[in-house]
């Protein structure tokens, strides 16, 4: 009887070490980061109780097969999945639960050099340029990089971001990036006051603009230079662009008028004093803050009966009950009232879910079109998603049979930027506007990740896009009717006369 149960108890704990093996992965994946070795262990384990098992009690012919059968593609593919998984040990599926410095924190060099590393890792065992090894260059950016901070008598995390950056800049790659944002920036709390008075940035520090954009550049990751943007309200990003106090800004009005005034950092504000205060700044200065349900949505329509036009405005690309609703209630309008242009206005959506594309595609009268192709980077392994063809699951109750036009500026990223390319690349519509910010042959679908000491987190795409339409050589989404962003609207409405 207790050989009887001591064969239970050995075999109920590798049964539970191999299904622990494979529950760490989600475990990673939705909750704790930890290292890959772990999952390896764990199968280790699983595997050495199955064969003590297996020696020292008899079993039938079958549990010899299958037992062995089960723990070694258990153990096998979870150990395989967390090394090659892109999104392990990442934040793209849980809360960022790490300490963040602020960016005016000081690191050790041995720490900086530790996060240095981390990025490299992260980036050759995730990025698709990398499936094959760090190129020369990014090895030689490294290195000097490395120099740089072992130069420096004091690292601050701002330091290290640059010297991040500098080593991503020749990727080319606008989704693979450091955030440039901190747990305590400060904001210059004039800019809402000059605002209103109808005064613009003209210069920092004795650099207009342009100069300040074209000297961010090789701290910058883009594929179109228009990318690029410096925020020139934050303290934080004042100092990651090397630029010290007092800060002298010139500001200019349309009329030409300049007005210099001198800053220090005593007056930048934090974040939540900024915000508050610029609830009060809309032209003139309101009574009091406008409620949440006075916000501006990310999704609406209006239509214009006399043009016979409904405009989407599409701020973000969230994929959500909202948006499908007000595309449905859009179209039932556009039904009703017998509407016949529709335009989808992405001018500086930042990109989202994709799928938003395919919503609006359902009311259509378009049976399949062609989806973006792609390679999936999935560690050693990579999957080649090409020829793709979706079959529209079309709104037959309110098709929309009449000429579309989807709005674009140099601020229409990633996902918007996909919206754009599907409706040109299947002829389902024009582009109206400027090119698109990033190339349609880059790269995309990324994984988050927080560097260990600094905090700093660090994106990075898992997958090269290509163009639709192989037979169109625009490395952008090139409108069909260009056009100054500010006046896409305009000539909108002469198109649809």
């Amino acid at each position: 009887m207790r050989k009887k149960g001591f064969k239970f108890f050995c075999f109920f704990v590798q049964l539970l070490l191999i299904i622990l093996t494979f529950l760490l992965i989600p475990l990673n994946l939705f909750v704790v980061n930890f290292p890959a070795w772990i999952v390896v262990l764990c199968g280790v384990l699983a595997l050495a109780c199955m064969t003590v098992y297996l020696i020292l009690f008899r079993t039938k012919l079958v549990t010899k097969i299958v037992l062995p059968l089960f723990a070694v593609l258990v153990t096998g593919f979870s150990s395989v999945l967390a090394y090659c998984c892109p999104y392990w040990d990442s934040y793209s599926f849980k809360s960022v639960d790490t300490v963040w410095l602020n960016f005016d924190e000081e690191l050790t060099f041995e720490q900086a050099e530790e996060d240095l590393l981390a990025a490299m890792r992260h980036l050759e065992q995730v990025h698709p340029m990398f499936r094959d090894g760090l190129t020369q260059e990014i090895k030689e950016r490294y290195d000097a990089s490395l120099a740089s901070l072992r130069q420096m008598q004091t690292i601050t995390v701002n330091d290290l971001r640059r010297a991040v950056q500098i080593i991503l800049h020749p990727m080319h790659d606008a989704h693979t990036t450091t955030y440039n944002s901190w747990p305590e920036d400060r904001y210059l709390m004039d800019l809402l006051e000059k605002r209103r008075l109808g005064y613009g940035v003209y210069s920092i520090n004795g650099r207009t603009v342009g100069e300040i954009i074209t000297a961010a550049a090789p701290y910058y990751c883009y594929e179109s230079e228009a990318w690029i943007n410096v925020d020139l309200a934050s303290l934080a990003s004042l100092r990651f662009y090397e630029y010290e106090e007092p800060f002298t800004y010139v500001w200019e009005n349309e009329a030409g008028d300049c007005v210099t005034e001198h800053y220090t950092a005593a007056d930048f504000v934090t974040w939540e004093e900024f915000e508050a205060m610029s609830q009060f700044y809309d032209g003139d200065v309101a009574e009091e803050p406008p409620s949440e349900e006075m916000e501006e949505p990310f999704v609406y329509y209006e239509i214009d009966v006399e043009h016979s036009l409904a405009v989407l405005t599409l701020k973000e690309c969230n994929y959500n009950d909202e948006y499908r609703q007000c595309v449905h209630e859009m179209f039932q309008e556009v039904r009703e009232k017998q509407i016949q242009n529709v335009a989808v206005d992405v001018r500086g959506n930042g990109g989202g879910d994709s799928r938003v594309a395919n919503e609006l595609i359902r009311y259509l009268p378009v049976e399949k079109y062609r989806d973006m192709p792609c390679d999936w980077r999935w560690g050693a392994f990579v999957f080649a998603f090409h020829d793709q063809w979706v079959n529209n699951k079309q709104n037959k109750d309110l098709l929309f049979d009449g000429t579309l036009y989807v709005l674009t500026d140099s601020g229409s990223f990633s996902s918007a930027m996909d919206f754009a390319m599907i409706v040109q690349d299947n002829g389902l519509g024009y582009i109206v506007g400027e090119p698109s910010a990033n190339a349609v042959d880059g790269y995309g679908d990324v994984a988050l990740f927080s560097l260990p000491n600094s905090g700093i987190l660090m994106q990075i795409s898992t997958k090269k896009w290509y163009r639709i339409d192989e037979s169109n050589p625009d490395q952008y989404v090139m409108p069909d009717y260009p056009c100054e962003s500010r006046e896409a609207r305009t000539l909108l409405k002469s198109l649809v006369r």
